[in-house]
Order: structure tokens, then C-alpha cells, then sequence
């Protein structure tokens, strides 16, 4: 599946299509073409892997190779291998937790407002960045906060903390030298 050696705390990341995607590439500073993200937890075989991610019913376990047939890339957080074999595991305590659905009306929302905050305050139009956005940490997930989440257990923050960790975060985290995209 892969010429490179994945391991367990990779991060994997689909390309965003519809409107969903079209909001990721086009309205968020920094452009960033990919929109779910999900986590590698456990080693499978030769070209397969456990992984965890956030979908409509919530937390799951999966397959990468459900993936196969996606854009798909991946990603490796810069901190101790220890921590990042870890990492998956921290995600486990949120096990039941639900697809945070009223996240994504705040996304929303939040965009309108900080839009209209950024013209109020810098009287210009630019492209809102996720930390122009509110957020508010709760018991339900949406993709990107189940791999934030499982880093924050080991005390590794992708993402800064009050920042909300939306496919542009993670774009920022790569530019920022915390997330390094591995080679396809």
C-alpha cells in the first residue's frame, strides 16, 4: 500500500470533497486540501493498520486499508517515539464518545462572526485562521479533535490549547514545523 514504514500515531488525513472541502481549500487561512483525519493505532500486517477516527456515529475503529482507494496522506507528529506510539492509546478513554455535531454548526457560525470581527477590527478582508474562531472543549468529537485529543494525553500539543483543531490548525501545525507530511 506504502513505500514508507508507517507507524502506530501516524497521522492519516483525507482529501475533502463537496462543500466540506471546497470550505477547507477556499474560506480558512492556511489553504489546506485535506478535511478527516484519523489516527494509526495498531500494526495489522504488511500493508494494513487499526486506526481510529471520529465519524457521523463517532469514535471508531477502522481499517487504513478501507482508505486504499483515497487521496489519502499522512503525517507524523515531531515529538518522542514513545509518545507517539502512545498516543493512539490516550484516545481510548474517549471510547464512547459521540460525533460532536453541534461543533460543526459552530464552525460555522464562528466563521460568520470572526469574519465579521476581522473586518471590525483590522479593516481589511482576510481569510479567518482556527484561532479567530470560538471553541469550547466538550464530551463529543469531529475527526480532527479525536487526533488532537489523543496527543493531548500524552502531553503533546498539535494544536495549541484553546485553539480549535479544524484541518486548517493542522495545516498550520505542518507550516509551523510540529507535523512533518510523509512521503508518499
Amino acid at each position: 500500500m506504502n513505500n514508507f514504514k508507517l507507524e502506530p500515531g501516524d497521522i492519516f488525513a483525507t482529501r475533502g470533497r463537496g462543500i466540506t472541502g471546497w470550505v477547507s481549500r477556499k474560506l480558512m487561512s492556511p489553504q489546506t486540501s485535506r478535511f478527516h483525519f484519523g489516527i494509526l493505532w495498531k500494526h495489522l500486517g504488511e500493508d494494513d493498520f487499526l486506526i481510529l477516527e471520529s465519524i457521523s456515529k463517532g469514535l471508531a475503529i477502522g481499517k487504513l486499508s478501507w482508505y486504499e482507494d483515497q487521496d489519502v496522506e499522512f503525517y507524523r507528529v515531531e515529538c518522542d517515539e514513545d509518545l507517539r506510539h502512545a498516543a493512539p492509546d490516550g484516545l481510548i478513554d474517549w471510547g464512547r464518545s459521540r460525533y460532536d455535531c453541534w461543533l460543526i454548526v459552530k464552525i460555522l457560525f464562528g466563521a460568520v462572526v470572526a469574519f465579521a470581527r476581522i473586518l471590525w477590527k483590522e479593516h481589511k478582508v482576510r481569510k479567518p485562521r482556527a484561532e479567530d474562531l470560538p471553541y469550547g472543549v466538550n464530551l463529543a468529537l469531529i475527526c480532527t479533535e479525536a487526533v488532537d485529543v489523543a496527543y493531548d494525553s500524552v502531553g503533546v500539543a498539535i494544536i495549541p490549547p484553546g485553539v480549535i483543531p479544524i484541518p486548517s490548525a493542522f495545516k498550520a501545525a505542518q507550516l509551523e514545523g510540529r507535523l512533518t507530511r510523509l512521503p508518499v
